[in-house]
């Protein structure tokens, strides 16, 4: 992602940075100079979409980057949206930046882009060669570009109106807001001094949602997503040979996690370590697939998101048979939301118990990737954090 966190730190990366402002100024036809803090803002700017679209350009899967590029995307940003159209146009134009328009579609049970929806952008051969001219090597961009970790790590966004997906909404830093922010730093502070080999982590940010729905009190969504093209984007085949500190790693998940809190707020009496979505006669996958369509509208979904040959009120009928407060989902009050946020508290109070003891957990919403020496800790940390609440729990 360009997430505007990586700047030049070695002369060859800052004399690209100065280059490029340079080349850009020589396209413009301004009838007067920039007053000096504009300048400031503009070369910042400069060095900053540079920095993500080397970093992704020296990656290793796709060379693209990606941005999403409504006005609402850049509120809080480093890079603001009139400087961002002063920057990543003139590049394209000048044959230094490859772009594919995005979609613009976002998933309506998520904070994030479905993939590949958001606009890409890729440096083209001519802007390599121009870094390359300026000693700026792809094999040493972690020592000639510092990643900082996210000044911004609370966004808050509206909820969706029709076809318009929530915006970024603006907040005031309240007690309540500063000790989330305080949270996430210390969480940022401690993984940041941990060496993740085959990912990339960048920082957290916590996302909330609904903030404009009576009653908000920072408790719809509320994740933590990894910044910039952080290590929760990769398959999990790829997450499972990273490395922590040279250590193979062990991804420990929550089964059919939003159920299981579900039917612990519910007072559904289930055994630990049972699979919510094996329901007799129906493929596991098509009960999740019920399950996320109805906690998504707040109801017993009536037809089906996708295209999926299956009787959908047979998998009601035998889902509320299986689990009869399921049926009492449209009186409970709860919805995808208010599962992310409980879910996110859970996750969040495991990982900060394994940091008491140092073991680094990196998050990926329903799970925890840690050390491999320190799964059987994990795995304690998640059941108590799940049982505390009341919520059954089975790990995967």
């Amino acid at each position: 992602m360009i997430a505007f966190t990586t700047s030049a730190c070695e002369p060859e990366s800052s004399a690209l940075a100065h280059s490029v402002v340079k080349i850009i100024q020589a396209s413009e036809s301004r009838i007067r100079v920039r007053k000096a803090k504009d300048q400031v803002t503009f070369e910042q700017g400069v060095d900053l979409v540079l920095g993500d679209l080397l970093k992704a350009y020296a990656g290793d899967s796709s060379q693209w980057a990606y941005r999403a590029t409504g006005i609402s995307n850049f509120t809080g940003e480093p890079v603001g949206y009139k400087t961002w159209h002063r920057i990543m146009p003139v590049l394209q134009d000048l044959g230094y930046v490859d772009y594919h328009v995005g979609t613009n579609h976002q998933n309506p049970f998520d904070d994030g882009y479905i993939a590949g929806s958001a606009s890409r952008f890729r440096a083209t051969k001519s802007l390599i060669a121009l870094a390359e001219s300026k000693g700026v090597n792809l094999e040493l961009l972690n020592e000639q570009y510092h990643t900082a970790l996210p000044k911004s790590v609370l966004r808050l966004k509206s909820s969706k109106h029709g076809e318009l997906q929530g915006t970024v909404m603006d907040f005031a830093i309240t007690p309540q807001a500063q000790a989330i922010i305080d949270q996430v730093e210390n969480i940022n502070e401690y993984l940041a001094q941990q060496t993740l080999t085959g990912g990339v982590f960048e920082g957290y940010r916590r996302g909330f949602n609904l903030g404009d729905e009576k009653g908000f009190d920072w408790n719809q969504g509320g994740r933590l997503y990894a910044v910039g093209s952080g290590y929760q984007q990769l398959p999990g085949d790829t997450r499972a040979a990273m490395l922590i500190n040279g250590e193979a790693v062990v991804e420990v998940d929550v089964s059919a996690s939003h159920l299981s809190i579900y039917v612990g707020l519910m007072g559904h009496d289930v055994s630990d370590g049972a699979d919510l979505y094996v329901v007799e006669g129906i493929d596991r996958e098509v009960v999740k697939a019920y399950v996320t369509a109805s906690f998504g509208q707040g109801k017993l979904a009536s037809t089906w998101p996708n295209e999926i040959d299956v009787d959908i009120e047979e998998v009601k009928q035998t889902l509320c048979k299986t689990i009869p407060c399921f049926k009492a989902l449209g009186e409970s009050g709860y919805d995808w939301a208010t599962f992310q946020f409980l879910e996110a508290e859970a996750i969040i109070e495991a990982m900060e118990s394994l940091q008491e003891i140092d073991i680094p957990a990196y998050s990926v919403h329903d799970s925890l990737i840690v050390p491999e020496s320190g799964a059987d800790k994990a795995r304690a940390a998640i059941r108590k954090a799940w049982r505390s609440r009341g919520w059954p729990i089975a790990l995967g």
